[in-house]
């Protein structure tokens, strides 16, 4: 009888072993079994026609007017508000930084680095946009920084739909690893999807949901952000078309949500009150020791972030790192990338020969301790002015790494600090109890105008920052760097023919910037 059950299982084995293997070479890869989220589905086309015959204005990003046929190298950058930039300008976020310190590198060189970015947007919506534009586009190089926002729609389905399980999609997404079980699972339970939201309702803002993630939430999250990147890789593969996969980088010293930063059980207490009494008074290895004794008790993220201050406090900065980073594993609304998610960005460029750019370790290394925190940041994820020029010079580096167009690196970005020189502007907009909000500027002197000329570009009013320039080259301010600006905001005003006068006038008066600038414009 053993015998026989035995031979029936080998059987069995055998025969579903051939149909995985005939399926495998039958049926198409992975790709056509990630879940079909519609929260937030973008739509339409990449770009659309702009003002000016033959040129174009892509339909998500910074909104810069562009040629259609291309001058020299084009790159496009997708992600979400930290890559937009978000309450700085486009030539302060990194993108437009890169773009910066490769035109200086290569003055000869027409070189666009468009932001297309757009605020809100998680891994899969990011895909959504990237298809388009490799469907209707031929860029030079595609980057892709994208990794705050994936939880934004699994805590809105938890919210909202009774059909989500977290549990049940991680063992579906297993499971369709077989194309056995794919082929059964379409065939018998075509409609099955435990993704899929309501139809009817609204959605309220992610910001006013009060639901938390656990433990499953966060294992899909990760497994939802591998398949999305990995669509992304295979999809420009496909169209020979090379891509950037970048880490993203987080204030992981100083963000902590205090809205809900976890509510520790009696032991996460009695080991924090420990180990702060024993923080600064005992050398690293003996707090290393108490540490790793009362660690288990630590849950929450309020708990790994004041571990992370009191290994700070023994001058233990590796380890302050790691907490932090752990702090932002546990989050209970999690509005960052983290650990896990940098992880699979390493572990897919090197699955599928794709080029990586560590740029969350460029901007660490940048701060102190080297652990990064407010003096990069604006809050959680969104860099500062200084913050986006590190970002910017890693980019920059790993673009001319990957010898795209055979581009030279290693410019410095320094610039003459003028008044009138929309590119020197690092100012942001009004932030709520901010030191650094813009002061209204006395627009009866040229200087004056000119900064108002820069403060209505960085709040996207560009037609308005032209007219102020206008009144600062009436009173007498520096005609190459205010043809410059007016150059710029023209380009982003959808009035490409001004933008080549403008650039040409600054160019002329030895604006070396501007001539840079114009190169693109002039297919």
């Amino acid at each position: 009888m053993a015998k026989k059950l035995l031979f029936t299982l080998v059987v069995v084995l055998g025969l579903l072993g051939g149909a995985e293997a005939t399926l495998r070479a039958l049926l198409p890869d992975l790709e056509q079994v990630v879940s079909p989220l519609v929260y937030q589905r973008n739509s339409g086309q990449a770009f659309t026609a702009a003002h000016t015959p033959g040129t174009r204005r892509y339909v998500a990003g910074r909104g810069r007017t562009v040629t259609n046929k291309k001058a020299g190298i084009r790159v496009l950058v997708f992600g979400a508000s930290a890559a937009y930039g978000e309450m700085f300008s486009p030539l302060t976020a990194f993108p437009g930084q890169a773009e910066a310190l490769l035109r200086k590198a290569n003055p000869d060189q027409p070189i666009e680095i468009l932001n297309l970015a757009h605020g809100g947007m998680g891994s899969r919506q990011v895909g959504e946009m990237v298809f388009r534009a490799l469907e209707n586009d031929n860029p030079d190089l595609i980057v892709v920084y994208t990794g705050n926002n994936e939880y934004h729609e699994l805590r809105a389905l938890k919210a909202r739909s009774e059909h989500y399980d977290p549990a049940a999609e991680l063992m579906r997404r297993r499971l369709s690893k077989s194309y056995v079980y794919r082929t059964l699972r379409e065939t018998l339970m075509p409609s099955e999807d435990t993704l899929a939201p309501p139809d009817d309702g609204t959605w309220l803002p992610i910001g006013r949901l009060d639901v938390t993630v656990d433990s499953d939430d966060r294992a899909l999250g990760v497994a939802l952000y591998r398949d999305h990147l990995r669509n992304l890789v295979l999809a420009a593969q496909a169209r020979g078309v090379p891509l950037l996969l970048t880490t993203v980088a987080t204030n992981t010293r100083d963000h902590l949500d205090n809205a809900t930063p976890g509510e520790p059980e009696q032991a996460e207490r009695d080991a924090l009150r420990a180990l702060d009494g024993l923080s600064g008074q005992v050398d690293s290895n003996r707090f290393a020791q108490e540490v790793s004794a009362r660690e288990g008790s630590i849950k929450t993220e309020g708990g790994w972030h004041r571990l992370g201050n009191l290994f700070l406090r023994t001058g233990m900065t590796a380890a302050a790192a790691d907490a932090f980073e752990r702090k932002e594993l546990a989050a209970l609304r999690p509005m960052t990338s983290n650990r896990a998610m940098r992880r699979v960005v390493k572990e897919l460029g090197d699955a599928t020969g794709t080029p990586v750019c560590d740029m969350s370790a460029q901007l660490a290394a940048s701060a102190e301790q080297g652990i990064s925190g407010q003096g990069q940041f604006i809050d959680h994820c969104h860099p500062n002015a200084a913050g986006h020029r590190v970002l910017g010079q890693a980019l920059a580096a790993c673009i001319t790494e990957m010898g795209i167009g055979d581009l030279k690196g290693g410019a410095n970005l320094s610039v003459d600090s003028t008044p009138f020189r929309v590119d020197t502007y690092t100012g942001h907009r009004a932030i709520p109890g901010f030191k650094t909000n813009p002061m209204k500027p006395d627009t009866t002197t040229a200087e004056g105008a000119a900064l108002a000329g820069h403060q209505a570009f960085v709040i996207e009013r560009y037609r308005d920052a032209i007219t102020h320039y206008e009144s600062a080259l009436s009173q007498g301010g520096d005609a190459a760097g205010l043809h410059h600006s007016m150059g710029v905001a023209a380009m982003y005003a959808d009035d490409l023919v001004r933008a080549r006068r403008e650039l040409s006038l600054a160019a002329a008066a030895g604006n070396l910037e501007a001539a840079t600038a114009l190169l693109p414009l002039s297919p």
